[in-house]
C-alpha cells in the first residue's frame, strides 16, 4: 500500500469517527414550538403542534403569568366563551369536547385552532397563535 493511500483511508476513517461522535453528542429530541419558545405571552398549547389526540382531548392554552385568553375557534368551529374552563390562577384556557358543547368530540382529522391572548393590564392589544395537531378515533 503507497503512503498515499494510507494517508486517504486515515483521513477517511477520521472523518467516520468525527461524525459518529458528532451524532451522539446532537440532542436527538425535539427542542420544542419555536413560535412558543420564543412566545413571552404562551407557555404550552393543548396539544401540543403535531401531536396526535383521542377526540376528546382538551384542546386550549396556558399563558404566562399577566396574560388572558380565549379560544376563538377549534377545526372551524367557533368555542363560545361560556364553554371554555377558563382558570385565572393557572393562567390558561381550555375547552373539553362533551355533549351539548360546540363540539361533541373533536373530528378525526387534522385540526386547527385559535387561541386570541392579551396582557391583563391592556386588554386591548390582542394577539392570537394558530396551531395544529391531528386526532384519530
Amino acid at each position: 500500500m503507497t503512503r498515499r493511500r494510507a494517508l486517504v483511508i486515515s483521513v477517511l476513517m477520521g472523518l467516520g469517527v468525527g461524525v459518529l461522535v458528532l451524532a451522539a453528542l446532537l440532542p436527538s429530541e425535539n427542542l420544542g414550538d419555536v413560535s412558543v419558545s420564543t412566545n413571552p405571552a404562551v407557555s404550552e398549547l393543548l396539544p401540543a403542534r403535531g401531536d396526535t389526540v383521542l377526540p376528546q382531548a382538551n384542546v386550549g392554552a396556558i399563558l404566562a403569568p399577566g396574560w388572558a385568553g380565549e379560544i376563538l375557534h377549534i377545526g372551524g368551529t367557533a368555542v363560545p366563551f361560556d364553554q371554555q374552563r377558563v382558570e385565572k390562577a393557572l393562567n390558561s384556557v381550555i375547552f373539553r369536547p362533551d355533549a351539548g358543547l360546540a363540539l361533541e368530540r373533536l373530528p378525526s382529522q387534522q385540526v386547527c385552532a385559535t387561541v386570541r391572548y392579551w396582557p391583563v393590564r391592556n386588554t386591548d392589544r390582542t394577539a392570537t397563535i394558530d396551531w395544529c395537531f391531528r386526532v384519530d378515533g
